[in-house]
């Protein structure tokens, strides 16, 4: 199948309408799903530059823990709480220790279970203080960087897990886990990272989002699957990774 060039500036915009409320509404052929996950990183960015932009600005000045908590409602705003609910779901599944098709029936339920509501409760604390913490440092490149390096461990999470994916959105990303659309994102991963953060920071990010995709790639392979939950849990972890090393 011809998924065009992943260059193309539509591909991009797949990005963003995927991960994001921002991209224009419109019809995505299948075939623009797999060349759009080389932007992931850049999506990332563009969500992270608007999540700490009141405080750019100087919303909340020397009220870091407010600006803090404006950066993670903006993220759940700007991201439509998907990667949120994503997050809940494995949390709900993987505290059930549930295994096989019980698993994945838990994972499907759309009502919140205890260890869902429990699991996004310590992670959205877990950002709004790393995020509060690095707003009164001034820090706010930091900050942006999370989300850019959270839609990366997405990505590798994906790549590493492709032979498991379940019929779903992430079966129509899978193919494009290439060897080249891996490196050019971390490309991108690491780049942004030296610009917004410090090249210490960026290498515990990875050292954390590390720790994140062994979960992850542990838990695919125990229940024999992975899907857009898994993607979405990776984000939101992987960006609560990096702001925590960027604090370490």
């Amino acid at each position: 199948m011809h998924h065009g060039h992943p260059g193309h500036p539509r591909h991009f915009l797949t990005a963003l309408a995927f991960l994001t409320r921002l991209g224009p509404s419109r019809l995505v052929p299948p075939e623009d799903f797999a060349p759009s996950l080389v932007w992931f990183p850049m999506a990332g960015f563009v969500v992270g530059v608007l999540a700490v932009l009141p405080a750019w600005l100087g919303l909340f000045a020397g009220y870091p823990w407010l600006q803090g908590w404006l950066a993670v409602g903006l993220g759940l705003w700007l991201t439509r709480g998907l990667h949120a609910d994503g997050l809940a779901d494995i949390c709900d599944a993987w505290g059930s220790s549930a295994l096989g098709e019980r698993f994945w029936a838990i994972l499907k339920d759309s009502r919140a279970g205890p260890f869902g509501v429990m699991g996004l409760a310590m992670v959205l604390v877990g950002q709004l203080l790393a995020f509060g913490y690095l707003a009164g440092e001034q820090r706010l490149g930091a900050i942006c960087w999370c989300y850019v390096l959270g839609r990366m461990v997405s990505l590798a999470a994906l790549g590493l897990c492709r032979k498991r994916v379940r019929p779903g959105l992430s079966s129509l990303f899978a193919p494009g886990t290439s060897p080249s659309t891996l490196a050019w994102a971390m490309v991108q991963t690491v780049l942004l990272g030296l610009a917004l953060t410090s090249p210490r920071s960026t290498l515990l990010g990875f050292a954390a989002a590390g720790v994140v995709l062994a979960f992850l790639v542990r838990l695919s392979k125990r229940q024999l699957g992975f899907n857009g939950d898994f993607m979405g849990a990776a984000i939101v972890l992987g960006e609560l990774a990096a702001g925590l090393a960027a604090l370490a």
